[in-house]
C-alpha cells in the first residue's frame, strides 16, 4: 500500500502536467475564488435534473409568451417518462436577423445553458428584440444525456462530433487509438490507473503536450465505447437540431448561434470558441461582439483543443444564405484533471458496471459535480455572463 501511494502521490503531480498542461489555466486554483457576488435572482433559474429544469423552461416560455414546439425523444428517461428537445421562439416569423441559444449539446452540461434560456425568458428579453430579430431558445439538445446525465447521447455518441458527412471518410486519430485503453479502460482500479498514466507520460513525451490533448479530446471514430466517439451515423439530436435551426432559420440574412457548455477553462469564467481562423469572417464578427473573451481553438489559445464535426461548423451548412455566428460559450468548473477523471468512472460505469453497482451513485454524482458545481456563486457568475454574451450577440446581429 505504501508503493501504490507514493505512486499515486507521483501520478497526481505529473498528470496533470502531462494531460491538461495547455488546458487548465496557470491560475485557475486562484480564480476559483474570485468569481462575482452572489445574486438573489440567479439560483433561481438553475434545476437540479432534467425534468425540473424542462419544466421551468416551458413555465418561463408560456408566461413570456413564446411560441413552444417539443420534439420527441425515441427512448424514455430514468422513471420511463418521454423526453423532449423543446424550442421556445419570440419575435417576427419573417424576421431577417435570428438569435439562435442552445443548451445540453452535451447531456450532463445541460443546466447551465437551461438556466442561461430560463432566465432570458423570466427576465423579459423578448421585450429587447428589434421588429427584424426573432429569437430561439433550443433546450436540451440531447435530452438522453441530459436526463441519464451523461455528457454523450443514447448511443454513446459526443453529438458535438457528430456533426459531419457520414458518407466521407473519417478523420483519423491515431493517438486516440495508441491510447484508447488508458483513456476508456475496462476496469478502473489503482494498478489501472497507474497503468494509464504510465501509458500517457510515455505518449507526451514522444509527441508532446499538445498532441496528447488532442489525442485524447479532439474526437475519434474507431471506439464506440470510448470517450468522445463522433458515433458512424447522424445521431437522433443532430437530424433534430437540424430540422430546427432550418426551420427558424431559413430567409435569414443574419443568424448569431450561442451553444452553451461547461468543464473547461478557470471556474466560473465563460470563454467564447470558434473553431476557425482568426482571419475567417465570424470569428472577425465575434471578436468584435465580445472582445478578448473570443479565443479560436486553430490559434491554439483556447481551452478547448481544435475539433473538427462540432456544432458551430456545421449551423453555417444549414444556412447557406445567411452570414452566420456560431460559437461555443463555455463555463469554467474544476481542474480539467478532475473532470477527465469523472468521464473516464462514468463511462466505465455506463459500459461496465451497470446502474447497480455498488458505486454507481457516487460516480454519477462526480460527473454531475465535475460539469455542474453546486454553488451559487458559481450560478451567478454563469448566469450574469450567459445574460451579458446574448445581450452583445443581440446587438451584434442589430448593427
Amino acid at each position: 500500500m505504501m508503493i501504490e501511494r507514493i505512486l499515486i502521490s507521483v501520478a497526481t503531480v505529473i498528470l496533470p502536467v502531462i494531460w491538461v498542461a495547455n488546458v487548465v489555466s496557470a491560475n485557475e486554483e486562484a480564480s476559483m475564488k474570485h468569481v462575482q457576488p452572489i445574486s438573489d435572482e440567479a439560483p433561481k433559474f438553475f434545476s437540479i435534473d432534467y425534468e425540473k429544469a424542462r419544466a421551468k423552461f416551458r413555465d418561463a416560455a408560456t408566461v413570456a409568451g413564446a411560441r413552444i414546439e417539443s420534439y420527441k425523444h425515441p427512448t424514455t428517461g430514468p422513471m420511463g417518462a418521454p423526453i423532449y428537445t423543446d424550442v421556445a421562439v419570440l419575435g417576427s416569423s419573417d424576421a431577417e436577423a435570428v438569435l439562435f441559444v442552445g443548451s445540453g449539446t452535451h447531456g450532463v452540461e445541460g443546466f447551465a445553458g437551461s438556466a442561461i434560456q430560463t432566465g432570458l425568458l423570466r427576465r423579459g428579453f423578448g421585450s429587447r428584440l428589434g421588429s427584424n430579430t426573432r429569437l430561439v431558445l433550443i433546450h436540451a439538445i440531447n435530452p438522453f444525456g441530459f436526463a441519464y446525465l451523461r455528457r454523450a447521447n443514447e448511443d454513446n455518441i459526443d453529438v458535438n462530433r457528430n456533426f459531419r458527412d457520414h458518407a466521407q471518410p473519417y478523420p483519423p486519430n491515431p493517438g486516440y487509438d495508441a491510447l484508447a485503453d488508458a483513456i476508456a479502460p475496462d476496469s478502473i482500479s489503482v494498478l489501472s490507473d497507474i497503468a494509464a498514466i504510465s501509458r500517457l507520460i510515455c505518449y507526451a513525451a514522444g509527441n508532446g503536450i499538445g498532441a496528447t490533448t488532442a489525442a485524447i479530446s479532439s474526437g475519434q471514430y474507431t471506439h464506440p465505447k470510448g470517450l468522445f466517439f463522433g458515433g458512424e451515423s447522424e445521431a437522433w439530436s443532430v437530424k433534430t437540431l437540424r430540422t430546427i435551426v432550418q426551420r427558424h432559420g431559413n430567409g435569414a440574412r443574419k443568424v448569431a448561434f450561442v451553444d452553451v457548455h461547461t468543464g473547461l477553462g478557470p471556474y466560473g469564467h465563460g470563454e467564447i470558441i470558434l473553431n476557425v481562423p482568426e482571419a475567417a469572417s465570424s470569428y472577425e464578427r465575434a471578436f468584435a461582439w465580445w472582445g478578448e473573451r473570443v479565443k479560436t481553438t486553430k490559434a491554439g489559445k483556447s481551452v478547448s483543443a481544435d475539433l473538427t464535426g462540432t456544432l458551430k461548423l456545421a449551423i453555417p451548412k444549414m444556412l447557406p444564405g445567411a452570414e452566420v455566428t456560431a460559437v461555443s460559450l463555455e463555463f469554467g468548473t474544476v481542474p480539467s484533471l478532475k473532470a477527465l477523471r469523472a468521464l473516464r468512472a462514468e463511462n466505465w460505469l455506463h459500459h461496465h458496471g451497470g446502474k447497480n453497482h455498488p458505486e454507481s451513485d457516487r460516480i454519477k454524482s462526480d460527473l454531475l459535480k465535475a460539469f455542474y458545481p453546486d454553488a451559487d456563486d458559481w450560478r451567478a457568475a454563469i448566469w450574469r455572463q450567459g445574460e451579458e454574451v446574448v445581450n452583445k450577440a443581440l446587438q451584434g446581429l442589430s448593427e
